[in-house]
């Protein structure tokens, strides 16, 4: 998500005298993207990339306090000038009765709201409406445009509602969620109809007010006739509000702030700058106490770290000398508000309420190498070249024309974690003859996976709702070695919801389009079966088919063993020089025949029978097209008569009873 910062309101947040290009530079360096300075309205305007996990640096002040921490790395003096914003707000004329309010802690963290009297439609001053345009955002009247002002300036959204519009429609806010079929209007006067489920306020009688920190609802909106408005910031969880932005498709700049954990404790500096620029550009009067629910208020946990950790990541602990020392590493995390203690050689980090992204030691780990700078982290030069010699078991261009041919009859890519929980690798092996990770990325997935499979029926269980679903994966897998790195062996999965015959066709289908055709399936069990290949007289085994409790068929192929037998264009044959004969024979076979070893015993009833193939199946009925060809001399129908009784004799050894005669 991309944010515009221009270069003068920055500096109103931050103290600074770097030029535009050093704060591009450095920013950049250490921290979110700055990826243009574009000249606008005679100022430089910044165009910020910030990942979505860093929505604290979707304002102007957020990147000001990024930008404050990363310059003094670099020698460059550099301040977060103070908001200078008073602690609350006291009624200037006579006071008006806020609307009752009914907050639901379990949607809302938090609801913070002031009456202000007299507002004027006042037209926004040039200096406002220079910045609106300079990132993009529409310019109305001052009344309108404060709260957009503000959004973009300190970060979290804010919503002005016409309070007389409120009070008459019964003077309450309810915060509740939405019953399917309840229409609402927003102020752009479009018609939607809630699905059940969405935050939603709602007056006395149950009408919806407004669809919070998304957009507001036309019966209280403010229009010319506005003269009194309550100011209002609400904190809707997160996922409350990116389901009903996204269900109803209304893709606001609140919506996309706030569905990202927005900080709640930011919403009352908002809410007294907002009252200030009303009282300065609309002449408005506070006309209440401030109204504060903020049942949300809770510190985020603490983060422990070893400094040992610290410096095993940064490899900043060379030769025993620390290039990074424990002061350094404090004074780092201080600066990024962060309350640091430190007990026994490990450091306890009480992360501000507005980075709630800091949750485990790897992330302490990484603001340290960020702001400190990886380009001053220790590096080693290889004790040898890059090897140049082609990698054996891979060739990605393969890989590619698999991956195509899947995805092009339907199957879904996907990528799973090399690393498994406990239960996903019992599902394939007991865990003593599994790899455990000694520092895992997380502590719920610390085992290196022996197969694909259990990876990817992970994948269908979490979109079961989904029920014709085939997915796929080429990745390795980690085989222990005693006292020895695992051997890594490269696999293609397959794991489906589809019936066996199609999923075999699909494999079918696959090894087709590199001219392999001689597939053979050796049924171990009635779950599972070995896939082979004749190749030059030689059987090559490629892996196994298993068929899942849960009604899924699984394929899991040995990549290096498919690179034996596929080829990119085919082996030339020369035209027959006698005729090819194909017929069809139908067999009524009992249920659950294993209808390959039927084929197979089909097949070696004659030399002259040179293919069996599935036909049709209907019912118990299955029809098989027969292939017989001679190379030295044309064949008759009489001389097939042998072997067609043949063939009906073997076949009534496994229960299969010939429809129709030979």
């Amino acid at each position: 998500m991309n944010i515009l910062i221009p270069h003068t309101w920055l500096l109103e947040h931050l103290d600074t005298d770097a030029d535009p290009k050093k704060i591009q530079e450095y920013v950049s360096l250490c921290g979110p993207s700055v990826e243009r300075i574009y000249d606008i309205e005679s100022d430089k305007v910044y165009d910020i990339e910030v990942t979505t996990n860093r929505v604290d640096g979707m304002s102007i002040r957020g990147i000001a306090r990024e930008a404050a921490v990363i310059l003094q790395q670099f020698g460059i003096k550099a301040k977060l000038k103070p908001n200078n914003l008073p602690q609350t707000l006291r009624p200037e004329t006579e006071v008006l009765p806020l609307p009752k309010i009914s907050n639901d802690p379990k949607l809302s963290k938090r609801l913070i709201c002031v009456v202000l009297k007299g507002v004027q439609r006042n037209p926004t001053p040039e200096w406002m409406a220079k910045r609106l345009l300079q990132t993009e955002q529409n310019v109305h009247d001052a009344v309108i445009d404060i709260t957009n002002y503000v959004t973009h300036e300190l970060g979290h959204p804010c919503h002005a509602f016409d309070y007389d519009k409120l009070m008459r429609t019964g003077g309450e806010i309810n915060v509740v969620e939405a019953k399917a079929g309840e229409k609402f209007i927003t102020l752009d006067a479009n018609e939607f109809e809630t699905v059940g489920g969405e935050v939603v306020f709602k007056n006395g009688e149950g009408d919806i007010i407004d669809l919070p920190s998304i957009k507001g609802t036309a019966n209280t909106s403010i229009d010319d006739t506005t003269q009194n408005v309550l100011l209002l910031l609400e904190s809707i969880k997160a996922e409350k509000v990116r389901f009903a932005s996204m269900t109803h498709a209304i893709r606001t700049v609140a919506a996309q702030l706030m569905e990202k954990n927005v900080d709640p404790n930011l919403a009352k500096d908002v809410l007294v700058r907002g009252a200030q620029l009303y009282q300065e550009l609309c002449n408005a009067q506070i006309a209440s106490e401030i109204y504060d629910d903020f049942p949300g208020n809770q510190p985020l946990k603490p983060v422990e770290v070893k400094l040992e950790t610290i410096h095993e990541y940064l490899g900043t602990d060379a030769a025993g000398k620390q290039v990074l020392t424990t002061q350094e590493i404090i004074s780092i995390l201080e600066q990024l508000e962060c309350t640091v203690t430190s007990k026994n050689q490990t450091l306890i980090i009480q992360p501000p309420s507005f980075r709630p992204d800091l949750t485990i030691p790897a992330d302490i780990v990484e603001e340290i190498a960020r702001i400190y700078g990886y380009h001053k982290l220790p590096s080693v030069i290889m004790d040898t070249q890059i090897p140049t010699e082609k990698q054996k078991g891979v060739n990605f261009t393969l890989e590619n024309r698999i991956k195509r041919f899947l995805a092009s009859i339907g199957l879904q890519e996907i990528y799973s974690y090399s690393m498994v929980s406990e239960q996903i690798a019992l599902q394939t092996d007991s865990l003593e003859n599994h790899l455990k990770l000694q520092n895992p990325l997380t502590d719920d997935r610390i085992y290196l996976r022996k197969s694909l499979i259990p990876s990817l029926n992970e994948i269908l269980d979490q979109n079961s709702h989904i029920s014709d679903l085939s997915v796929f994966e080429i990745a390795n897998v980690y085989l222990p070695k005693k006292n020895d790195l695992p051997n890594e062996s490269l696999r293609l999965s397959i794991v489906s919801t589809k019936p066996y015959r199609e999923v075999r066709g699909i494999l079918e289908s696959l090894l087709a389009q590199f001219f392999v055709t001689n597939l053979q399936v050796t049924q171990n069990s009635d779950t599972t079966g070995t896939i082979l290949v004749s190749e030059n007289d030689k059987e090559i085994g490629l892996g196994i088919v298993t068929m899942q409790s849960n009604n899924r068929v699984a394929i899991e192929l040995e990549f290096s063993q498919l690179l034996l037998i596929l080829k990119t264009h085919p082996t030339y044959q020369s035209i027959p020089k006698t005729a090819i004969v194909t017929e069809d024979m139908t067999f009524t076979l009992p249920k659950k025949i294993r209808v390959g070893e039927i084929m197979k015993v089909m097949s070696e009833v004659s030399t002259l029978i040179t293919k069996v193939e599935l036909k049709d199946i209907y019912n118990r009925n299955y029809s098989f097209a027969i292939t017989y060809h001679d190379p030295k001399q044309n064949i008759a129908s009489d001389d097939l008569k042998p072997v067609r009784k043949k063939i009906v004799q073997e076949l009534e050894k496994h229960q299969g009873i010939l429809v129709g005669t030979v």
